[in-house]
């Protein structure tokens, strides 16, 4: 009898311990579980970002092949201009002298001055009265 009292004292002492094993797994399991569904969740966050980024990255690429391409049409109009420009210089003395005579004193002062930011900028700058200062002198600015 003692015996069996101490083969049942035994088994309770492992099922109570292994009830207590079983509540510690089905708690971790519960925070993997929990942990497993954050990851999930930051996961298809970081994906739709990472999309998101794609896009960005193609619409910026096709904006700078654009650009580029403005650019260089640009540019193939601005040879084209100079060349014509040249040509007529070539080709007409009267246009030649006036191309590379001064500009006008007044004309000169203006292009001396520094740019303004706004029509109320320049107003501020120049009082009435105050002269333009002169083609050969820099400006204070």
């Amino acid at each position: 009898m003692r015996t069996l009292m101490l083969a049942l004292a035994g088994l309770l002492a492992i099922t109570l311990w292994l009830r207590h094993d079983n509540l510690n797994l089905s708690r971790s399991l519960a925070t993997a579980n929990r942990v497993a569904s954050e990851q999930k969740t930051a996961l298809a966050t970081l994906n739709q970002q990472l999309s998101l980024s794609q896009r960005m990255a193609r619409t910026n690429e096709n904006a700078q092949v654009r650009l580029r391409e403005e650019l260089a049409t640009a540019g193939e109009e601005r040879a084209r201009r100079e060349a014509t420009i040249g040509r007529l210089l070539n080709e007409n003395e009267a246009l030649r002298r006036w191309y590379t005579a001064q500009l006008p004193d007044a004309v000169r002062r203006l292009h001396t001055r520094s740019a303004c930011a706004s029509a109320a900028h320049c107003l501020q700058r120049l009082p009435e009265g105050e002269p333009l200062p002169d083609a050969g002198k820099r400006t204070r600015h």
